[in-house]
């Protein structure tokens, strides 16, 4: 009995559907691979642009706080003028000298720092820090708000401090020489001369981590500018 092999036509037809079929299943790897790098190209891009939004105004805010702490600083190398100038007095004891009571004026004086972090404390918050893929940026962006830290403890030490020579000091001097049982001055008083000494402290600590910040928002600026397609 023969065996009746099937027609060459309906072979080659199958042939053909599996190279078809093969065909078409390459097709959707290939438009699947392609729509998830467009995507994947897209979401990058759309990072990036984020990231340098986030650099535009992190400049913007650096050089604010920049500006601030110019002014503050500035202040402070005239507080601390004035005060020198009351010392020498007091070494001097030249206590009637009629300038000492103006100048101990800077001594009840202080100067409150108000930064400007809306944009960092966004970035930190919301977790877009991790934008920043360079380690140093990202350390360094942090590292520079937290150069503010030592100046809102050394501001709340100094209130304290003026707060105690207004209650205890100034304001009883006051009442005294108001009721006429005092013609003692201040230049006299143990209280007032370490007053003096302690402003002159607190003052220069203040400079430092006013230079401190400012030397850190300037590098952070430096560094911003370096940032290819940032604008």
């Amino acid at each position: 009995m023969l065996t009746q092999n099937p027609p060459a036509g309906r072979a080659s037809k199958f042939a053909n559907y599996v190279v078809y079929a093969a065909g078409e299943i390459l097709l959707v790897i290939v438009g699947i691979l392609i729509a998830l790098a467009i995507n994947e190209h897209s979401n990058d891009q759309k990072k990036l642009e984020l990231r340098n939004s986030y650099i535009v105004q992190l400049n913007d805010e650096a050089n604010r706080n920049l500006k601030k702490l110019t002014v503050l600083n500035d202040e402070a190398s005239t507080m601390l003028k004035e005060l020198d100038s009351v010392f020498k007095m007091l070494l001097n004891k030249d206590y009637d000298n009629p300038k000492l009571s103006s100048k101990s004026f800077f001594l009840i004086i202080s100067k409150k720092y108000y930064p400007e972090m809306i944009t960092y404390e966004n970035l930190k918050f919301s977790g877009d820090l991790k934008l920043f893929d360079d380690l140093d940026l990202r350390n360094l962006i942090s590292e520079t708000y937290e150069t503010f830290n030592p100046i809102k403890k050394l501001e709340s030490s100094e209130q304290q401090t003026i707060e105690a020579y207004y209650e205890n000091f100034l304001m009883p001097k006051v009442q005294f020489r108001s009721m006429g049982t005092s013609s003692e001055t201040y230049g006299r008083d143990i209280y007032f001369e370490n007053m003096v000494l302690t402003r002159l402290t607190t003052i220069a600590q203040n400079q430092e981590s006013y230079t401190n910040a400012m030397a850190s928002l300037e590098k952070l600026i430096d560094t911003f500018s370096e940032i290819p397609n940032t604008y």
